[in-house]
């Protein structure tokens, strides 16, 4: 038997790069792997490294690169984790060469060495790892493509559009909160103007219960854009949300002063002011609503409410007073003249409730109970009654 000896493969960055352009990745990657390993090669006299180390560590970056990159069967299983040796050896690179060289490797261009610069090298290796993750995403194999989304944003750390794909869709989608706030914040670092940055940032902070975070977001969005309508609001839910209501009512003043025609800042007032178990700016700002939309179905019903309750109370203020002193008896007969009144006050807004939304479940219920109401003061309302009982049970609706 004869023994073919395997011929030695020796340091060469010149045939590691002529490998590489012709595609020859594992005949490349067999003498980078040499070339990098060899300490005379890599290192001088003095025990720095050598004139090609930067070189040498770029040209593997590059190699390892294509293998992660190629479509060839027989070239991807040269690696487990190509990658990994990728992000090391360009690091390396970079940290050997600090900068003193555009350009490390060349290209043929026309059959003739062409020097290719180093940004070249990463817009061009950026776009094959963009074009792939893009492919990945369609297939909504998200974690697989945020993968490839952070090796696009490795090779261009501060293109915009790519700490935004990574941050706002590639991320989230893969359900990588923690790396898309880093990515977002990269983002807005990077003189990033896109306000779907901050919106994504709001999301995930409320979705990880971090309040102060996405209100801080909350905040800088509004103060950015202060006729934003969206942007104001997102402020307000957390005030509403976590039972902050004097800075609820404080932003939406703020709305409501900077657009007189803003109905729906001053509904939101009027939430706002019962919440805080104040009925008269509550009944302030719903009037001011139906100023500008007369037709406005929920400040509408909360003024129904609103008066319907009043009558209740003067009902219940009338049963309270048990003395029969002439006085006694006197302020009972002006609050029994005065409930009627109040209760057909209501009647007026229930009505434009009706006129708004004629079928709408709530309106009828309550026009319905307070039609009950009235007819103990006005026979005439027991007509009213026996015609809105016909019109609930044609909609299905249970009524005594």
């Amino acid at each position: 038997m004869f023994a073919l000896a395997q011929k030695e493969i020796k340091p060469s960055v010149t045939k590691a790069e002529a490998a590489l352009q012709k595609g020859a990745f594992d005949e490349a990657k067999a003498i980078i792997d040499v070339t990098v390993a060899n300490q005379e090669f890599m290192v001088d006299k003095k025990g720095n490294p050598s004139k090609n180390a930067a070189k040498a560590w770029y040209l593997k970056g590059l190699i390892y690169a294509g293998i992660d990159t190629t479509k060839a069967d027989k070239f991807k299983s040269l690696e487990a984790d190509p990658f990994k040796v990728v992000k090391e050896a360009f690091t390396k690179a970079e940290e050997i060469d600090k900068g003193k060289n555009e350009s490390l490797v060349n290209k043929i261009f026309l059959g003739q060495p062409l020097p290719m610069t180093k940004k070249e090298v990463a817009g061009t290796l950026a776009q094959k790892y963009l074009e792939r993750g893009y492919d990945i995403y369609k297939t909504k194999d998200y974690k697989k493509a945020f993968v490839d989304m952070e090796k696009v944003v490795f090779f261009v750390p501060d293109d915009t559009t790519q700490l935004m794909n990574a941050g706002v869709y590639f991320g989230p989608s893969a359900g990588e909160d923690d790396k898309s706030i880093d990515y977002i914040k990269k983002y807005i670092a990077a003189s990033g103007k896109n306000t779907d940055a901050y919106i994504q940032l709001y999301t995930i902070y409320t979705k990880k219960k971090d309040t102060e975070s996405a209100l801080k977001v909350a905040q800088e969005l509004s103060a950015k854009y202060p006729t934003n309508v969206d942007f104001l609001n997102m402020e307000y839910n957390i005030y509403a949300q976590n039972n902050r209501l004097p800075e609820a009512k404080l932003l939406m003043q703020k709305r409501a002063g900077a657009n007189p025609q803003d109905k729906e800042s001053r509904y939101f007032l009027g939430l706002i002011c019962n919440e805080m178990k104040d009925p008269v700016e509550t009944m302030k700002w719903m009037q001011e609503a139906i100023k500008i939309d007369p037709d406005y179905y929920e400040a509408n019903l909360v003024i129904a409410k609103l008066t319907y309750t009043e009558a209740q109370n003067l009902r219940k203020e009338r049963t309270a007073i048990a003395g029969s002193k002439p006085a006694d008896l006197a302020k009972r007969q002006e609050l029994y003249q005065k409930i009627p009144v109040k209760l057909k006050e209501s009647e007026v807004y229930w009505k434009k409730c009706l006129d708004a939304k004629p079928n709408e479940e709530e309106a009828l219920y309550g026009i319905f109970s307070l039609y009950n109401d009235i007819s103990t003061y006005d026979e005439k309302y027991e007509a009213k009654i026996t015609e809105l009982k016909k019109k609930m049970k044609s909609l299905g609706l249970e009524v005594d």
